[in-house]
């Protein structure tokens, strides 16, 4: 093979790549998963923490998809929070931690899956405390 054709070949499989890059980050970083009472709905791990939610923390949002910052935990107790429905959550501790949920007994409701990992429309309905580790 000459140098010229490897390179243009290089070259081709660069702009296939970037291409694809490009693609992929228009089509979304979504990925379905369970709602924070653990039940099966919209939820969705996100590639990227929201801006407001800091490394190292868990965060609760009012809102859905991350609207109107409620909490954020770093410690690992059990935190209470006001009660509330509808909402999201973003998990942005260390690398595979995971919060736990609890109800109003504190009886264990839901734990999520390792960070980072968020949930644009969780629901705070039953949930009254947060373990954030």
């Amino acid at each position: 093979m000459r140098p010229t054709t490897h390179r243009a070949r290089f070259r081709r499989t660069a702009v296939l790549t970037g291409a694809l890059l490009a693609m992929a980050a228009s089509v979304g970083t979504v990925q379905a998963t369970g709602t924070a009472t653990g039940q099966q709905g919209s939820g969705a791990r996100v590639m990227a923490a929201p801006g407001d939610c800091p490394k190292y923390y868990f965060c609760g949002y009012a809102g859905r998809n991350y609207t109107h910052l409620a909490f954020k935990f770093k410690d690992c107790y059990l935190q209470q929070i006001a009660a509330r429905t509808g909402g999201s959550w973003y998990n942005n501790q260390s690398t595979g931690t995971k919060a736990k949920m609890y109800n109003a007994g504190k009886q264990h409701v839901y734990t999520t899956p390792g960070a980072p990992y968020g949930d644009p429309s969780g629901d705070w309905t039953n949930i009254r405390y947060i373990r954030a580790c």
